[in-house]
This record gives structure tokens, sequence and C-alpha cells, in this order.
């Protein structure tokens, strides 16, 4: 490994994690907001999370990481499920700029962004702090505990009509030589065929979120999303943070299933999506044999992809997280709004078992209407 990448690697990586500390001390005094005008919080909290995966996007346009998204846009006014194959642990860091370029609509800077993710995560400082508010869903590969997750996550999508993405990686888990030997005893066990670049999915997550949704009217449509990184692959944060290996180039291509063409058993559920793995594992064979991908018309926005737009977010993150750090210092209110907000995020769900939505229905009553008429899906 050379200097100057190890180099690129670590700049990156504080550029990235202090960004973090800076968009979770933005959040901390909206905390009251969350409970007097949810809707407006997470309005607030969706648009500082969008800008902040600008920022990483912006990074990645600076180490001249290419991101080719090609296939359907995403509608930023809708409901949507985002499954994807899971390379490396690191994929989430380069969906994001995926995001950037595929979103489209009225509402795309305001369209979030979230991941299904291991419940181990949530409590990483800074990082899983962010993602609690942003509200992505922790699992920890226990169905009852799961299930209730899931179930408060599709109540809230339900109760406010809220219009968003959730990525999930049906594998649960990246690909390496001891994931694939895992997924290659479970296709044995099961009379499957092994699989050379994707794992073989687990259906019951995926089944769950678009039976429960579509029956709550909650769910627009499902993007499929092949995934590939022609040359350098980070297979994790190490390689990624540490060493500086960052791929030249990443493919995306992306198919959409409006929920009105899927199937509607959970069995034929379970085969559309062992239908899509299949055709992975053929699209990414074909790529390595001849080097073509899908076609598709490309998705790409660059009139905020410049350097003069890049320099000037960098800047903005810089000063927010400056500023903040020293009100920090300067203001024991503020300091100990920051510390209790943290206690709270650890304590709550193990005192009272309750996200912070879920407690203000439970005290407050004060659960939002969603207007009459005001379907998730559309004719």
């Amino acid at each position: 490994m050379s200097l100057g990448k190890h180099i690129d690697g670590l700049v990156y990586y504080w550029s990235w994690n202090s960004s973090i500390f800076g968009g979770y001390l933005m959040f901390v005094p909206l905390v009251f907001l969350q409970i007097l005008t949810p809707k407006f919080h997470r309005k607030a909290v969706d648009l500082v999370v969008n800008y902040w995966q600008y920022y990483v996007t912006t990074l990645l346009f600076r180490k001249k990481c290419a991101i080719r998204v090609t296939g359907d846009p995403i509608d930023s006014n809708e409901i949507s499920l985002v499954i994807s194959n899971h390379r490396t642990r690191v994929d989430w860091n380069f969906l994001w700029p995926v995001m950037y370029h595929a979103v489209t609509g009225e509402n795309r800077w305001w369209c979030s962004t979230k991941f299904v993710l291991k419940n181990s995560i949530r409590n990483i400082p800074g990082a899983g702090w962010v993602m609690q508010m942003a509200m992505y869903i922790f699992i920890n590969r226990n169905w009852d505990h799961d299930k209730a997750k899931l179930d408060d996550y599709i109540e809230y999508v339900k109760d406010n009509y809220y219009k968003h993405i959730l990525i999930l990686f049906p594998e649960g888990t990246d690909y390496c030589p001891q994931t694939k030997a895992s997924s290659d005893k479970f296709a044995n066990a099961n009379g499957l065929p092994k699989y050379e670049h994707v794992l073989h999915p687990r259906s019951t997550g995926f089944v769950y979120l678009v039976d429960q949704m579509r029956e709550n009217q909650c769910l627009d449509a499902v993007y499929d999303i092949t995934l590939i990184y022609p040359d350098e692959c980070p297979q994790n944060e190490e390689e990624l943070f540490l060493q500086g290996k960052f791929p030249k180039e990443v493919l995306a291509h992306i198919v959409k299933y409006p929920i009105k063409t899927l199937p509607v058993s959970k069995d034929d559920l379970k085969t559309f999506l062992e239908k899509r793995w299949k055709e992975k594992e053929s699209t990414i064979a074909n790529f390595k044999k001849t080097g073509h991908f899908l076609q598709g018309k490309l998705l790409k926005h660059d009139e905020y992809l410049t350097l003069p737009w890049a320099y000037f977010t960098h800047l903005f993150w810089i000063l927010v997280t400056g500023s903040l750090l020293t009100l920090i210092y300067l203001s024991n209110v503020y300091c100990y709004l920051v510390i209790g907000h943290i206690v709270s995020l650890y304590l709550m769900p193990m005192i009272t078992g309750l996200n912070m939505y879920k407690f203000r229905k439970k005290i407050f009553g004060l659960l939002p209407r969603v207007k009459e008429g005001n379907k998730c899906n559309r004719d």
C-alpha cells in the first residue's frame, strides 16, 4: 500500500466521520420538535441527512470515483423498497451517491434513504446516533425482535404517509469467502445451485415487508439494484478508510417493480426474490467474461457535482462541525443537552422498549392524522 493511498483514506475518514458528528450536533436542538411537531422534525432531519449524503457524493467525486447508474429512476414521490446484492461491507457508502443520481422528482431533496442494518451499529458514537435519528432499522437476526422492529416501522410509515426509500440487503451479509461457503452450504441443504458472485437471499424480511406494507397501503414500488465494482473493491471499513482502496468506478443498474405487478402470495414473493438473485448471478458472471453490463437510460445529476459546489459543501460541514463543537465548550446548557440526548438514545429502548415515535403516541396521544383519501398506492 502506498503512502499516498493511506493518506487519502485517512483524509476521507476524517472528513466523513467529523461531519457525522456535525450532523448529529445539528439534530440535538431539534429534539423538542420531535414531540411537538413530528412532521416538521422529520422533514428537517431528512433534509440534513440528504445534504450529508450529497457531501459523501462530493467526496467520492473528488476522489475521481465514477458512479454510473442505469435503468429506472426512483420516484421521490413514492414510498420505495430497494433490494440490492451486498458485495462489500461498505456498499452503503457507494449506494448514497447511487441514490443521488437515481432519485428524481420534486421531492428529491426531502426523500430520505434508509438502510436495514445490524443492531450493533446503532450505538457506534456519531454514525450510529445519526442513523437512529434518521430512522434506520436495526435488526439482530432474532425474528421475534426483528418482526417487532419492522412492525414499528410500518406503523410509522402508514400513520404519516412517509415518502422515503428503504434499502434492504436480502443476503443478510456481505460477499466474502466465509459467507460464500455458508451460502453454498445453504444451497446444498435446499437443493439450490451454488452461486459464484452473489449469496443466496434470505426471504423472510423481504416477504414480510412487502406483504404487510401492501396490506397497509404504504408501499408503491420495489426497486432491484445490481451492484458491481469493476476494479478496486474495498471489502471493509479498514480497506476503505485506512488503506484508501477507492474503486475507480461503481456500476449500478435499477429495475422498478410497481406494487401492482408483484406476486400476491408469500410463496410467490419468495420465488420472485430468488429469481432476481438468479438473474444477478448471471448478469455479474456475464460482466466478468465480457465487460458488458446491463443497458438502460443513464441516470445522472451533474448540476451540483462540480468543484465549486464540492468545496462549498466541504466548507459548510467544516464550519458547522467546528462551530457546534465550540458551542459545547462555551455553553453549559448546550453541553448538557447533548449529553442528555446521547444518554436517551442508549437508555430509552432499554427502559421503555419504545422508539421516540411510539413514546410520543403512548404518553401524549398526539398521533398525526393522514388526510382522508391520502393513500400510498395511487391508481
